[in-house]
């Protein structure tokens, strides 16, 4: 009887001890799979510009302010397509002035319709605008 108890205590007392291997592939097989299948943030431009380079780039995020493209024959705003009129009540509705605008200018577009452009800024008096360029590859 004494041996029988000694045998049933020693079932009792053993751990059961999980083999963590398994477990961490199983992780790092995620974490590769979600690396490889993740999307990454893609440049917002809808209208295909050629860009001057320079030899220095900084790049600066405009989370508050706004985008314009300038093409030859067309200007976007945030995405979307618009007419000099629509950009005058855009920029007349921004609400910090000094929020900055990203400018992103093809190369062929003529100097008035960028002067149009600054001068519709100028006029609500936003100041902080950045023009966006290509880094020269050398």
């Amino acid at each position: 009887m004494p041996e029988e108890r000694s045998l049933a205590m020693a079932k009792r007392r053993r751990r059961i001890s999980l083999d963590m291997t398994p477990l961490i592939d199983c992780v790092f097989l995620l974490l590769v799979f979600f690396l490889v299948t993740s999307v990454f943030k893609q440049d917002k431009s809808v209208l295909k510009l050629l860009l001057p380079e320079t030899s220095s780039e900084v790049k600066q995020e405009v989370s508050e302010g706004f985008f314009i493209e300038l093409s030859e024959t067309e200007m976007a705003v945030n995405g979307e397509i618009v007419t000099i009129e629509i950009l005058k009540n855009k920029s007349a509705a921004v609400q910090n002035k000094k929020a900055p605008v990203a400018l992103k200018i093809d190369k062929k577009t003529p100097y008035e319709k960028v002067a149009e452009v600054l001068d519709v800024l100028q006029m609500e008096k936003i100041y902080n605008i950045q023009f966006v360029n290509e880094l020269k590859k050398e």
